[in-house]
């Protein structure tokens, strides 16, 4: 079973279900702030997630919250909304905190390509044979090393941070219901 088989197919939007006994279930507990405010539980939020990212493919996915109690719709999907709001406002601060790293590593890691290029030439000049040769192609390796975590950075890290956002705004997108149990 493939992961989107496993949520039920409803109106052609596959349904992430959620099911609570009370809507106090939603929010962290340890959480004070007042209720529209309060973090969502960390389980669920974890859940959302999962589910998301298993849906990640399908064109239309809805969210679905089976409450035992009735509680206000609204309340349910400003708490959702707000929450992957946030989540995808992280992301964005973590990638260019990430990048802003990844451009000083590389500017860093340039200048010492360059020093340490140097230095294997001065090295293979002053210290002849074996030992000479060894000390400079160490120096000239070493050197393209510095510049790997920089590139990594640049290059491949947006992959997967591009992924987590694109599953964070599908769960914001996704319409939202409140349903009672019965």
């Amino acid at each position: 079973m493939s992961g989107s088989e496993r949520y039920r197919l409803e109106h052609g939007a596959r349904c992430i279900d959620v099911k609570l006994k009370a809507i106090e279930q939603m929010f962290d507990n340890r959480d004070p702030a007042p209720f529209r405010e309060r973090d969502l539980d960390p389980d669920l939020a974890g859940y959302l997630l999962d589910a998301g990212e298993d849906l990640a493919g399908e064109a239309r996915i809805r969210v679905v919250f089976w409450v035992d109690k009735p509680c206000e719709p609204t309340e349910v999907e400003v708490a959702v909304h707000t929450h992957f709001e946030e989540v995808i406002a992280r992301l964005q601060r973590t990638r260019a905190r990430r990048r802003r790293t990844g451009q000083v590593g590389l500017v860093l890691g340039i200048v010492l390509v360059i020093a340490l290029v140097a230095i294997a030439q001065f090295v293979a000049a002053a210290v002849p044979g074996t030992l000479g040769t060894g000390l400079r192609e160490g120096l000239v390796i070493f050197s393209w090393v510095v510049l790997w975590r920089p590139v990594e950075v640049l290059i491949y890290d947006w992959i997967p941070a591009r992924h987590e956002r694109k599953v964070a705004t599908k769960l914001l997108d996704a319409p939202i219901e409140v349903r009672p149990t019965s």
